[in-house]
């Protein structure tokens, strides 16, 4: 896309003073945009070789100063575009614009500036896990842009794909590139609003998401014999125990996820009855426990060292009193619960990684593999349609389809 930019004078428009008004006029592909200097001049005062006014000119030196400076800052402009970033009409129309006065130049944040304040203003709603979600977005497209930060005129749609095609090189999965992405739009809304980007100017228009619309990663389970070799593996390190522990605690509560299983309280357990509030959906759940789930209990009812705040499991405190202070504990008893599981499935020798999600994922799996009906999974997995579960269980696929292949061939 050729871009050519010029100063000239209109001498096919007369002034009242007889003069011509200074343009600066840019070509892109035959396509002719003008944007006004807000100076005059007489034709004979106009020299079309140096684009600047003669010294006959009243005016000439305050004159001259802008013309010039607006060459050397779209040159410049120019000179400093990224390899393979094209040059934007609208962004060389505000330099000249700015320079001239027709835009009141009002402080602007650039992109990287901008993500900070978008975290900060997250994390002070208490909504940290997006957040933190905004801190991975920005941190990876620093990377992208060797940490030079870059106004939101300069971004265009093919900064957008070569950051895409970036993410892809580095292998980074389809999951994480569909968050990225629009985490990364969601961020230049938000910069539109509040008038650090133009509304004019909105790359994704153009950017086909249609690809991330399901974007799927393959969710594991392990067979019931695996499950089985866990359970009944000998462990003697109180950490790989309790990291067991919150894996069997999990399946047997119908595919509790970690969130939940951390903020457990002994007033949540009611006539050997599970009653909790989800975090993620707000639902209320409750229904008996299994009797695996009620052994796990009594192991934590009187042990030494557990929570001095009222919760089962020992992982969150009276020292974790703010939401933040929550949120991080979770984060980094998580971290050590799946490197703990990394290490038990090694011990039961099962070539699986495992995590905490697989034991959602094998409670899922099991209830399908016994016959339970796809609105009664759904209903205990916490899904609002039958419809998600059939999807849910899609991903997840089935540990037992290969026997059952097998038996009949």
């Amino acid at each position: 896309m050729a871009i050519t930019t010029k100063l000239i004078l209109r001498t096919n428009k007369i002034l009242p003073d007889g003069g011509h008004p200074i343009v600066f006029r840019i070509t892109e592909n035959r396509r002719v945009y003008e944007v006004a200097t807000k100076e005059s001049s007489l034709a004979n005062q106009w020299d079309k070789r140096t684009q600047c006014v003669y010294s006959n000119h009243p005016n000439h030196k305050p004159i001259n100063a802008l013309l010039n400076n607006i060459k050397v800052q779209v040159t410049f402009y120019f000179a400093n575009l990224k390899e393979g970033q094209a040059p934007r009409v609208i962004a060389i129309k505000n330099i000249v614009e700015k320079l001239t006065g027709a835009i009141q130049t009002t402080p602007t944040r650039r992109l990287l500036e901008f993500f900070d304040h978008e975290i900060e203003r997250l994390k002070s709603m208490e909504r940290l896990g997006y957040a933190s979600v905004h801190t991975m977005t920005k941190s990876r497209l620093s990377n992208y842009m060797n940490n030079v930060d870059m106004a939101f005129d300069d971004i265009d749609l093919n900064f957008i794909r070569k950051f895409e095609d970036w993410m892809i090189r580095k292998n980074i999965a389809v999951t994480t590139r569909s968050i990225d992405l629009r985490t990364f739009r969601t961020v230049w809304r938000n910069a539109i609003k509040e008038r650090d980007c133009k509304d004019t100017h909105y790359p994704f228009k153009d950017f086909a998401f249609s690809k991330y619309n399901n974007p799927k990663t393959k969710k594991r389970a392990i067979t019931q014999e695996q499950f089985q070799k866990i359970a009944n593996l000998k462990l003697e390190d109180d950490k790989l125990v309790n990291s067991r522990n919150y894996f069997l605690f999990s399946y047997y509560c119908r595919g509790l996820n970690f969130t939940d299983l951390a903020g457990l309280k002994w007033t949540n357990i009611i006539d050997g009855h599970l009653n909790y509030v989800r975090a993620k959906t707000k639902e209320q759940f409750d229904f008996k426990l299994h009797p695996e789930a009620l052994h796990i209990l009594n192991f934590y009812k009187n042990m030494e060292g557990n929570s001095d705040d009222g919760y089962i499991f020992p992982i969150l405190y009276k020292r974790h009193a703010t939401v933040r202070s929550k949120r991080d504990r979770r984060q980094k008893i998580l971290k050590r619960v799946n490197k703990d599981l990394k290490t038990i499935s090694e011990k039961a020798e099962i070539q699986k990684n495992l995590t905490t999600y697989v034991a959602r994922h094998t409670y899922a799996t099991t209830l399908k593999a016994r016959g339970i009906s796809i609105e009664e999974i759904g209903k205990t997995l916490g899904h609002d349609s039958p419809k998600t579960t059939e999807i849910y269980l899609d991903e997840i696929g089935d540990p037992l389809f290969d026997d059952r292949i097998n038996e009949c061939i």
